[in-house]
């Protein structure tokens, strides 16, 4: 769900396989839910370390499931703003699997607050069977023994649900090693959105979807111009400098990286990182977008302030309620003829110490199924992360009048997504402050790119083993 901001769900179209009658009898399913940050969600250093001090006795995703027998209590880690979702999802679910009580209740909202619950509830062994779980947490969560491999069972189609299925891109984000340990929810993915009407008053051709980089940053600056700075033809991107998805494509169609896991380093200073870094600030330093005193300000685009927007698939339903004129969204551009768009998710995950992992995997197989849970999730903005999903899922025929390319910005944008390597958990809670703080010394110190971008790489270099 970029999912409320922002940050996926999948479905094979198969029927999950019922239970005997003697499996069924007084199963009770509790599910938490908490919302996921949409691409700053990084966990604290401090905690991971707690975690890391903490669990190290923890037993840990084994690859096996023989000791996975169904009929105890269920809990799943998420966010309130998805309790809603998710009680409707656990009502639907109880419908055709008699005997299931679906409990959905609420975690922490903030992630140092959510990490520190499972730290405690890992020691107590009181932990939830379905954990939330996003993609750039996932790796901290694994490296801690708290969650269980799910591989074996996607591998052999366990109660309908295959891993083959889903879209590599997505799935890949929870494989470590050779284990899964999480099911991406909902595809995500960047995409621009257009306040037509604005192109229309300043008198600037409406984009299309076959456009380039320089094509947008084009369009930007003639409605920046004709509008004499009182609209920024483009709410600059890379905002305060966490948001990952905006920047990453970026450099990888330009050759580089953030973290190169082939040689253990970072490379974002590179050559081709210089070049990107020098793209993706353009807007900020050629002030033809947004500037950074407003870079954390989320109203400029339904206020008429700016008259192109970079965000994720999944805030295109809360746009609906807000912008009022007529507005539109495209893919992202290419750079080079590479993509630019980015993507994340957030995933169900089962417990390590679940003692309920048949029943909690019964629940995710009928939830990720095109013609079970996502049936009852697709008009929540939920894009199925799976083959089958993209290729016939119900968010193809009932989605939403406006904005009218949805269908088609879908997809395109689902399989030409870019998403990040995973980065080694000790430091990846410096990257984005330093990424910060190059930016700052570029933008407001007026320090050389090459100088700002150098000096954050070599730092974060030196802090790897």
């Amino acid at each position: 769900m970029l999912h409320p901001s922002e940050r996926n769900h999948s479905g094979t179209g198969s029927t999950p396989i019922p239970l005997l009658q003697s499996q069924r009898r007084n199963r009770r399913v509790d599910i938490v839910v908490t919302k996921k940050r949409l691409f700053g969600r990084i966990a604290a250093l401090s905690v991971a370390t707690v975690l890391a001090a903490s669990l190290a006795a923890c037993s840990s995703s084994g690859g096996s499931n023989t000791d996975a027998k169904a009929g105890k209590n269920i809990l799943i880690g998420m966010n309130s703003g998805l309790v809603p979702q998710f009680e409707r999802y656990a009502k639907e679910f109880e419908k055709t699997h008699k005997g299931f009580t679906v409990t959905v209740k609420a975690v922490p909202d903030a992630q140092p607050d959510y990490i520190q619950q499972l730290v405690t509830q890992g020691l107590s062994k009181s932990l939830p069977d379905i954990i939330f779980n996003y993609d750039s947490l996932n790796q901290t969560l694994n490296s801690n023994h708290l969650l269980y491999d799910i591989k074996p069972w996607l591998d052999s189609g366990h109660d309908g649900l295959k891993g083959s299925g889903f879209i590599p891109a997505f799935l890949d984000q929870y494989k470590v090693g050779k284990t899964i340990t999480g099911i991406p929810v909902s595809a995500d993915t960047g995409i621009v959105t257009i306040h037509t009407a604005l192109f229309e008053k300043y008198g600037v051709p409406v984009p299309t979807k076959d456009w380039t980089l320089d094509d947008m940053y084009a369009s930007a600056k003639a409605i920046t111009e004709k509008s004499g700075g009182k609209v920024f033809g483009i709410k600059t991107p890379v905002g305060d400098g966490s948001p990952v998805f905006t920047f990453y494509p970026v450099l990888k169609a330009l050759g580089s990286n953030l973290y190169d896991p082939a040689t253990k380093k970072f490379t974002f200073a590179n050559e081709g990182g210089i070049e990107a870094w020098t793209k993706i600030l353009a807007p900020y330093t050629d002030k033809f977008g947004s500037p950074y005193s407003l870079a954390t300000n989320n109203t400029l685009l339904e206020s008429g302030q700016v008259a192109m927007g970079v965000g994720s698939t999944a805030g295109v339903a809360g746009l609906r309620e807000k912008i009022k004129d007529a507005w539109d969204i495209l893919p992202m551009p290419k750079l080079n003829g590479k993509s630019t768009t980015g993507g994340g998710s957030y995933s169900l995950s089962i417990s390590a110490k679940s003692d309920n992992k048949e029943g909690a995997y019964q629940f995710m197989a009928w939830f990720f199924s095109t013609k079970g849970g996502m049936t009852t999730a697709q008009p929540d903005g939920v894009i199925p992360a799976t083959t089958d999903g993209i290729a016939n899922g119900k968010w193809l025929t009932e989605a939403a009048p406006v904005p009218a390319s949805f269908v088609a910005t879908i997809k395109a944008s689902v399989p030409n997504a870019i998403l990040p390597n995973a980065i080694p958990d000790a430091v990846q809670p410096k990257v984005v402050p330093a990424l910060q703080t190059a930016m700052q010394q570029v933008v407001l110190k007026g320090m050389s790119i090459k100088e700002a971008y150098t000096a954050a790489q070599d730092e974060l270099n030196g802090l790897l083993k």
